[in-house]
């Protein structure tokens, strides 16, 4: 883990969900508090992405926007596009906003 400051909350569990981090935490010899940290970052990431995905369905977001709120880069997330089947809704600000960030990259 990083040097990050770790903060502590509190929360309230199931037996199943506590029953699976006991089981977690043995198989792969952590603490309880890092194997629940490590499933509740993997729940982050993909809830992320999933959300991402929404916002982009319902055109709240850009593919760009999508991208950053999903936290990858866009080719990443046009790629999670095609695996679920999704086709890109570009415009032609789209392409012309995509242009510019490719010249200011290039420079």
């Amino acid at each position: 883990m990083s040097e990050e400051k770790l903060i502590t909350i509190s929360t309230r569990m199931d037996k199943e969900s506590l029953k699976y981090i006991d089981k977690l935490s043995k198989r792969f010899n952590l603490d309880k508090s890092t194997a629940l940290r490590n499933l509740l970052k993997k729940g982050i990431e993909k809830d992320k992405k999933d959300s991402a995905l929404e916002l982009y369905l319902k055109g709240d977001l850009s593919v760009e926007g999508a991208a950053k709120f999903a936290g990858v880069y866009i080719g990443e997330f046009i790629e999670l596009l095609k695996d679920k089947g999704i086709e890109l809704n570009l415009t032609i600000n789209d392409y012309k906003e995509g242009l510019k960030t490719l010249k200011k990259v290039w420079k």
